[in-house]
């Protein structure tokens, strides 16, 4: 069924444009399966005869929802490619700051078996606005060194003498609280504006396979 209407989505007519407009409405009265919410929308979005309707139907999230836009990738992804995006799309290196059962990078938290600590809507909002909740143990810090040289990165370890941070850019560092001018509370290691390098197909497939993780 995805790939039908994948597939009728780029059919030139009238005939296709009623057909992806009963799905739609079907959508919007909460009548199409959670696997199929993404495609449907993602079919509409593509016919011009719908554009107003689906038009009207985005200015109509709830503003309190920070994942309103997005609530259609929660199910009906690939495993299959979105392992693909975590281990080898290199705009978004996933694996460089996450670990997997042990193998992948250390500036973001364990990911394996998420899906029996959190949520899909977790997961989902962690992709999207990753700064909404950063995990325990994740939190980062700005440091400004009285030679004015900055850093940033997770903390790792914070004694009355020593902030032992674990920077993206420049790896583990030990700073020693003397030298220290002026500390910030930091983002999270993963940027805001990181789900724009996917697509909402992306996004479905990499929850998919998160949600897989044993």
């Amino acid at each position: 069924k995805q790939n039908a209407l994948a597939s009728i989505a780029g059919i030139d007519g009238r005939a296709a444009d009623e057909f992806v407009g009963r799905w739609f409405d079907d959508f919007l009265g909460g009548k199409v399966a959670p696997e199929l919410r993404l495609d449907v929308v993602e079919a509409a979005s593509k016919r011009a005869a719908l554009k107003e309707r689906v038009a009207k139907y985005e200015a109509g999230f709830d503003p309190k929802d920070d994942i309103a836009k997005w609530r259609a990738c929660l199910a009906g992804g690939s495993v299959d490619e979105g392992r693909k995006i975590f281990l080898e799309r290199a705009e978004v290196s996933c694996v460089r700051c996450h670990k997997i059962n042990g193998e992948g990078g250390e500036v973001g938290p364990e990911l394996g078996g998420i899906v029996t600590r959190q949520t899909r809507d977790y997961i989902l909002q962690s992709i999207v606005h990753p700064n909404a909740s950063i995990a325990a143990g994740f939190e980062s810090a700005l440091v400004t060194l009285k030679n004015n040289t900055t850093y940033a990165g997770v903390i790792k370890s914070d004694t009355a003498e020593e902030l032992e941070l674990n920077s993206p850019e420049d790896g583990p560092l030990k700073i020693k609280k003397a030298d220290i001018k002026a500390r910030e509370k930091g983002l999270s290691g993963m940027p805001e504006g990181f789900a724009d390098q996917l697509t909402r197909v992306d996004l479905r497939n990499l929850v998919e396979f998160l949600a897989s993780l044993k």
